[in-house]
């Protein structure tokens, strides 16, 4: 949908612009190219899957560090420390988003698929497993970002191993 937009805007502002305001659509432009996700339902055929699970631990990791420095920094609270505990936590709020956006629009509506043949138990049970798998993420994804735990990101991170070998790097 970004996508199309983007082609609409694009579209709508080439068909409205005269000479004196090509530097205003070319600025538009490049503001909506810019904005764009990376891999939108658009099939561009640009993949790494090994790069997007590598991505989702280094979030996950992230998160982790957040965590352990926000408790580190509630043990002297001051303003300054407020201040920092503050951006920490919206630190692990945006890599869980992060992480969640990656399982729904890249991982599940991308890469994980229905089997063809809907009476192939095997492939339905796999298809199954993944679905959970990709799941599991999603929801310690939210539970990190709502708790200081560590074991939380534990999950999470052992949630994320899971799918990792179904995506080895490229050779």
């Amino acid at each position: 949908a970004a996508g199309l937009g983007a082609v609409i805007s694009s579209s709508v502002l080439d068909a409205k612009a005269s000479s004196d305001v090509s530097g205003v659509v070319e600025a538009a432009r490049a503001a909506i190219a810019t904005n764009m996700p990376a891999h939108c339902e658009v099939p561009c055929g640009i993949y790494d899957d090994h790069a997007e699970v590598q991505r989702m631990l280094l979030d996950a990791q992230t998160m982790k560090k957040a965590s352990a420095q926000i408790v580190e920094l509630a043990r002297d609270v001051d303003a300054e420390h407020l201040n920092t505990i503050a951006r920490w936590a919206m630190v692990k709020e945006e890599h869980g988003r992060k992480l969640q956006h990656a399982v729904a629009w890249y991982f599940l509506t991308q890469r994980v698929k229905a089997p063809a043949d809907a009476g192939d138990v095997v492939a339905r049970e796999k298809y199954h497993g993944r679905l959970a798998a990709f799941h599991r993420i999603s929801v310690a994804a939210m539970k990190s970002a709502q708790s200081l735990d560590p074991a939380a990101t534990d999950e999470l991170v052992a949630a994320i191993e899971v799918v990792a070998p179904w995506y080895p790097a490229s050779p």
